[in-house]
């Protein structure tokens, strides 16, 4: 399986673990103090934590106003630092090798789903669904539906080049949009065939993919020439995920 977006930008976890974004230090004191409790009761108990059980431990305490707990527990389930049903906190997300790996894969190759992970981290599918999993529920990755596969991203990642990604993943449509994106101009179908070196009818085909996507336009008084319907700032990001030719 051929990934267009992938590179050297990932690697796969080794014995040293690169500390990674969030970090409990950015938290104010008392989310600190409720998330080193949180810590403790799911090292210890390694059950479900929920915000009322977590506020109630904290308050008996007497350590800040009730009124400041409440606001603050709220906001760390809010802010995914806790999650029911899981027994690490979210600094701890990334500190598992299978959740790093997978996190960096999907980094550089945005629009991947399931099956691409298994076969670039050579992971069975269980391991590959059970990290994706605490990933999307600490807030790490997010996913959407493309012609019935789930494709993941990073939450950071812009929504509107979810397709562009997707579909740049095949090697033709990635050199089409390489041209447009170095060249910054207007092309035909002919125009790019001869750029690529692929048959005009092959490159039509490819052009109404992109057509249906938004990502291309027929120019309005030049119908025979195209346009990239992408920002300055969406075309750079896009760049700098195209596989070199």
């Amino acid at each position: 399986m051929a990934y267009p977006f992938r590179n050297q930008g990932y690697q796969v976890c080794n014995g040293n673990i690169r500390r990674e974004f969030p970090s409990a230090v950015d938290l104010n004191e008392t989310k600190q103090y409720l998330l080193d409790i949180a810590k403790n009761i799911l090292i210890k108990q390694k059950s479900q934590l929920y915000p009322l059980d977590l506020f109630t431990i904290a308050k008996t305490e007497q350590k800040y106003p009730e009124m400041e707990l409440f606001q603050s527990v709220s906001e760390l389930y809010d802010e995914k630092w806790i999650v029911p049903g899981e027994n690490i906190t979210k600094d701890k997300v990334l500190e598992s090798c299978d959740c790093l790996n997978i996190y960096n894969f999907v980094s550089v190759n945005p629009g991947c789903d399931t099956l691409d992970i298994m076969s670039g981290l050579k992971i069975s599918f269980r391991k590959s669904l059970r990290n994706l999993e605490v990933l999307f529920k600490f807030g790490f990755i997010r996913a959407r539906v493309f012609s019935q596969y789930y494709l993941y991203y990073l939450t950071s990642s812009p929504e509107q080049l979810d397709l562009v990604y997707r579909l740049s993943r095949k090697k033709t449509t990635a050199k089409i949009l390489r041209v447009f994106l170095e060249k910054e101009g207007l092309f035909t179908i002919s125009e790019l065939a001869r750029a690529i070196n692929k048959s005009s009818d092959f490159i039509h085909q490819k052009f109404n993919r992109l057509v249906q996507a938004g990502i291309l336009s027929q120019v309005a008084n030049e119908p025979t020439k195209y346009q990239l319907n992408l920002t300055k700032k969406e075309s750079q990001e896009i760049l700098k995920h195209l596989k070199s030719p």
